[in-house]
């Protein structure tokens, strides 16, 4: 028996043993008087074997490794460097850092020449803005990519394309098509025994078909794929595949091996730094205790998911909104795009657009600075006062986080566009080169509407903004706000749908700005919560001597925590049904507004099923 209990320790502790063997045998040669290339390749492997438990020891090992590059004349080992570096930064979901450095090994593969680490960089890419919920660029990248592959007759860069574009139609509900990419890349990665390849078509496949709702043909496909990341020991998939296999299993009403499974999966994750994995896994949880009944494990294990995801989106939108406009300005520098006059255009407005968002930072450190300087007037209430400064304080650093949320994903998908365009402006057709502004047209948008938003929501801080009713007539109003939002709507395949009938000849004394702005607001929010496909109505209607304008989605809700913080003001971010993102300002900006009118804003939500805004004005107002 002692034998036995020693040889399984001794067989458990084997790769453990070679693994850290492997380390010590790579940095003797980076420490030695081998080449730079010797050294170079040393480190990119040290980079991949650190990756999943040393995520701080994977990038600076990548970090030297681009330093030594530099020095070499094969621009590869440049490339690879920065691609490792990206991927490592990807794996702990920090997507930002991981699109600046596939971008730079992309710019290098194109200056080179280099076909092949093309087709690779705008792979990664476009699995990042995948992670982004960026599904049109993220397409984008992957068809360049697949297009490069197909003409080298690249078996494993085609292999990863059909995979990743079917991945995208699938996010796009186009279920047939999906699984006709996923499954071509399956045939090609078992062609060239990719055993990683297959693990990941094998684990597409497996989600497909549990949507699909063939569950056995699911669960075939999760057991091969959960067999071939056991043999490549790749933590990460061994995770993911858990945590698809238990809500599968849940589904199939095999529950006893569930909870065990999932805290192995959540082990796993806590293990390689993955939060975003281990956020998953405790909404997993949450559903599976919720089906054994037990509601309190399942509150604790949602609350963790909570925290976590939150916790995600605060720190994915830390970075100081400077840093931004420095990697704009990298991005931009030495840009010729004189053949893209209306890019150009575009780049030009988003650096005034940034130029002004920077203006609009330092006028609400300035609001901010006079309200903190105003509560020490009065020595008596000190206590109180500074009680009172500690919460301003949590709130602004909050609410500058959140605000850069927001400015970022617009900043970066306006650069990273027009580096597309940049690179491959002679190889795209006119239908390509206007889906591609369209794309920039609409981030650039997006970007101007948020900082007319700060700039307005400023204005009331100061007391400069003024309400100043006029007759207006309100299904005009509620028109112009829906044609403004079509577009957005459209990309969502959401229907806008007015029920105004009975308000056709009415009009109300009402400031334009301020109910427009509260209107389009709310509409915007709809969409971003409701499912493709779904349909978002505004009615109006006259009601007990008021106006009442009602915004009714059937997206997924919101829950009573943040009704709460809603009702209350306070800015609130989560992520939308597209992983759209967004500080919640618009929110805190239409109850403002709408009470400076002399109305109120309700709120009627129920998660699962849908959520009711209404704004109420009394007509004499």
């Amino acid at each position: 028996m002692r034998k036995a209990i020693f040889l399984i320790f001794i067989i458990y502790l084997i790769p453990y043993i070679t693994v850290s063997g492997e380390k010590d045998s790579l940095m003797k040669i980076y420490h030695s008087n081998s080449t730079n290339e010797d050294k170079v390749k040393a480190l990119l492997r040290l980079s991949t074997i650190q990756r999943e438990t040393d995520s701080y020891s994977s990038i600076k090992n990548a970090k030297n490794a681009i330093t030594l590059s530099k020095n070499i004349e094969d621009k590869t080992y440049l490339i690879q460097s920065y691609t490792k570096l990206g991927i490592t930064y990807r794996s702990i979901d920090s997507l930002d850092k991981a699109l600046e450095n596939f971008l730079n090994g992309l710019e290098i593969a194109k200056e080179t020449d280099n076909k092949k680490w093309q087709s690779n960089c705008l792979n990664y890419l476009g699995s990042s803005y995948l992670q982004y919920g960026q599904n049109e660029i993220a397409l984008k990248y992957y068809n360049k990519s697949y297009q490069i592959a197909l003409n080298l007759n690249d078996s494993l860069a085609l292999s990863n394309a059909l995979n990743n574009i079917g991945i995208v139609y699938w996010r796009g509900n186009l279920l047939d098509s999906s699984f006709n990419y996923i499954h071509k890349s399956m045939l090609i990665s078992r062609d060239l025994k990719d055993s990683a390849g297959l693990v990941s078509s094998f684990n597409n496949l497996g989600m497909l078909q549990s949507e699909l709702g063939n569950l056995k043909r699911a669960l075939g496909y999760y057991n091969q794929a959960y067999a071939l990341a056991i043999n490549l020991n790749n933590k990460w998939e061994i995770a993911n595949i858990i945590n698809n296999l238990s809500v599968l299993k849940m589904k199939l009403g095999l529950l006893d091996e569930v909870e065990n499974d999932l805290r192995k999966a959540l082990t796993i994750s806590i293990e390689i730094k993955s939060e975003l994995l281990e956020s998953d896994t405790y909404y997993n949880l949450s559903d599976y205790y919720k089906e054994k009944k037990d509601f309190e494990n399942s509150l604790v294990a949602f609350k963790k998911h909570h925290d976590i995801k939150t916790k995600l989106i605060n720190e994915e939108t830390s970075d100081k909104i400077t840093s931004l406009e420095k990697d704009f300005e990298i991005r931009n520098k030495d840009r010729n795009l004189e053949k893209l006059s209306e890019a150009n255009t575009i780049q030009y407005y988003l650096i005034i657009l940034l130029a002004t968002s920077l203006v609009v930072v330092g006028i609400l450190i300035f609001i901010y600075f006079r309200k903190f300087s105003e509560n020490k007037s009065l020595s008596i209430e000190l206590r109180k006062y500074n009680d009172d400064l500690e919460r301003l304080s949590d709130e602004k650093n909050k609410f500058f986080t959140l605000i850069s949320h927001d400015l970022k994903a617009p900043l970066y998908n306006i650069s990273n566009l027009s580096n597309l365009m940049k690179m491959y402006a002679n190889d795209m057709d006119e239908a390509e080169r206007d889906t591609t502004l369209d794309q920039l047209n609409v981030s650039s948008k997006q970007l101007l509407t948020l900082v007319d938003n700060i700039l307005l929501w400023s204005r009331t801080q100061v007391g400069n903004m003024e309400n100043n009713p006029e007759p207006l007539n309100l299904n005009s109003i509620v028109s112009e706000c829906i044609d403004i939002l079509s577009p957005f709507a459209n990309d969502k395949d959401i229907e806008l749908v007015t029920s105004t009938d009975y308000t056709e000849n009415i009009d109300i004394k009402a400031d334009y700005t301020l109910l427009s702005t509260a209107i389009r607001n709310l509409i915007s929010n709809s969409i971003k919560f409701s499912n493709r496909g779904h349909k978002v109505v505004v009615r109006t209607a006259s009601y007990n001597g008021d106006i009442r304008i009602d915004v009714v989605d059937t997206g997924v809700g919101i829950t009573k925590v943040i009704q709460k913080e809603i009702l209350r003001g306070n800015a609130s971010t989560t992520l939308g049904t597209n992983n759209e993102k967004g500080s919640g300002l618009g929110l805190k900006i239409t109850k403002e507004f709408i009470e400076m009118t002399g109305g109120q804003v309700t709120l009627e939500s129920q998660e699962g099923k849908g959520t009711t805004f209404s704004i109420i004005l009394p007509k004499d107002k």
